[in-house]
């Protein structure tokens, strides 16, 4: 897809994506396909993590969503000038590994933590949603995770964490950090991955981005809904 423009990249990767199922709206904006880059801002001031160039924050997508995206794609556009690489984690290896160390926490995490909407919510509705890290269902495992909206989200509800939590959650950002439990790929233009939002776990490496704007790292992004998953 190299010789095709932005507009044509995008018309293809939703014909690709739309095979596994339905696009879903990821946005008040009603988007379905969003342009990943950084646009200066912070998620510790309140911005979304694909409108950063940070790193270190392993998650699923959308977990401030009662109903979160079955399944994630990505189409790289542009790889950044340095860093930026793409970080993928097992969700029952994580389970597992706290099964072996810590096994005291996992009741914890599956207990609910309020989540952050980053203000995308209506009139009437909570700033928040309200569910566990981890949950059990149909036989499959199921996880949920970004901390700083779990930290935003409490301070929202004026429920702060307790110690006990604070420490737990340190725990599995630490456990999430080990490279033994990570395999890192780098995104070339062109390539597209897809994965299951409910059990891989994502992230990046912090990057550095060209000065011109027409390389700048670009990824596209969509959130499908499976209407046969857990069936």
């Amino acid at each position: 897809m190299k010789n095709f423009s932005l507009k044509k990249k995008k018309i293809i990767y939703k014909l690709v994506v739309k095979i596994l199922g339905e696009l879903l709206i990821q946005n008040i904006h009603q988007e379905k396909i969003i342009e990943i880059k950084d646009v200066g801002k912070s998620m510790k001031t309140g911005g979304r993590y694909h409108e950063t160039k940070e790193g270190g924050s392993h998650h699923t997508d959308s977990p401030q969503w009662k109903d979160v995206p079955d399944y994630l794609s990505m189409l790289c556009v542009n790889s950044a000038k340095k860093g930026g690489s793409n970080l993928f984690l097992s969700a029952y290896t994580i389970h597992n590994k706290i099964f072996q160390e810590k096994k005291d926490l996992l009741n914890l995490f599956y207990e609910k933590f309020h989540f952050d909407k980053r203000g995308e919510f209506k009139d009437g509705e909570s700033p928040t949603v309200f569910e566990p890290i981890f949950e059990f269902k149909n036989e499959k495992l199921y996880f949920r995770y970004l901390r700083n909206y779990i930290d935003a989200g409490h301070d929202i509800q004026n429920q702060p964490l307790s110690q006990y939590q604070k420490d737990a959650l340190d725990y599995l950002d630490d456990l999430m950090r080990r490279e033994e439990m990570i395999l890192k790929y780098d995104l070339k233009s062109g390539d597209m991955i897809f994965s299951d939002n409910h059990w891989v776990v994502h992230g990046r490496t912090p990057f550095e981005d060209y000065d011109d704007q027409n390389k700048k790292r670009l990824m596209l992004r969509t959130w499908i809904k499976d209407k046969t998953y857990g069936t």
